[in-house]
């Protein structure tokens, strides 16, 4: 698929961070939009900003199949089919492993793993019957490294990372793309959910970046038709090789400095 003109796209996580800049670069490019995020109001907002009659919103919790089988359901009532899915719901709590909170896990990989495998299998099979397709998986630099008190979000992103992966190989040849995007630490929605002293403290040497950026670099792969793993900035992939190759002594600064 090359460019945006006349494609549709559903953006989860669009009511903030990288969803709604994404949302916002789709619109500019000529692509009808569907919104999707939990909050109705937000959601509202982000469409009155973007000012286009090519713009869906659609109230959708990522943990509800119901909810799911509805923007499905919706979006090809309205658009007839869909081109792009970009999974950019998520959100992390930083808190070290030996206290955090187990609910708190369980609502991350809720949302930040299964709710991408939920959007991703009931919009793939559309997809792979036109034959084109492009699905984007949002995950993080922190599914390639960890770093300090963020163990569950971590861990929530490498399972991602992993996923991401291996739908790459299984839809070779089919016609859809997959492409992962592994952002830096970027100032988005994540911090409501972050207290941002502990935030900063916990990812000082983790590269940092902008959700303009991000949403910048992730609308080109779109429009280019790239496949594979994005790391931004690209210092960031840089930092991840080091961590591989060096473990233990990534492990001493980051255990030193955070």
């Amino acid at each position: 698929m090359v460019g945006l003109q006349n494609k549709v796209a559903v953006i989860t996580g669009a009511s903030n961070g990288f969803g709604r800049v994404i949302a916002q670069k789709c619109v500019q490019s000529g692509a009808s939009v569907v919104l999707a995020a939990r909050s109705e109001e937000s959601l509202e907002q982000v469409a009155m900003t973007l000012r286009s009659s090519r713009v869906l919103s659609i109230p959708t919790d990522v943990t509800q199949d119901s909810d799911i089988a509805h923007l499905v359901r919706t979006t090809l009532e309205r658009f007839g089919s869909v081109d792009v899915l970009v999974n950019s719901a998520g959100f992390g709590i930083i808190d070290p492993v030996k206290c955090a909170a187990l609910s708190d896990f369980q609502e991350m990989l809720d949302v930040n793993v299964y709710g991408v495998v939920r959007c991703t299998q009931a919009f793939l099979p559309h997809m792979l019957a036109q034959r084109s397709g492009h699905v984007v998986m949002m995950a993080s630099l922190a599914g390639l490294i960890a770093t300090n008190n963020m163990g569950f979000y971590s861990a929530s992103k490498f399972a991602l990372v992993g996923m991401s992966r291996a739908l790459m190989l299984e839809l070779y040849g089919t016609g859809v793309l997959c492409t992962l995007i592994c952002p830096g630490i970027a100032l988005t929605g994540f911090q409501q959910r972050a207290p941002i002293e502990r935030y900063a403290r916990s990812t000082r040497l983790v590269p940092w970046t902008t959700a303009e950026r991000v949403a910048s670099v992730t609308l080109r792969a779109i429009e280019r038709g790239m496949q594979g793993e994005i790391v931004i900035p690209r210092i960031g992939r840089v930092f991840a090789v080091a961590c591989t190759l060096f473990p233990g002594l990534a492990r001493r600064v980051m255990s030193v400095i955070g």
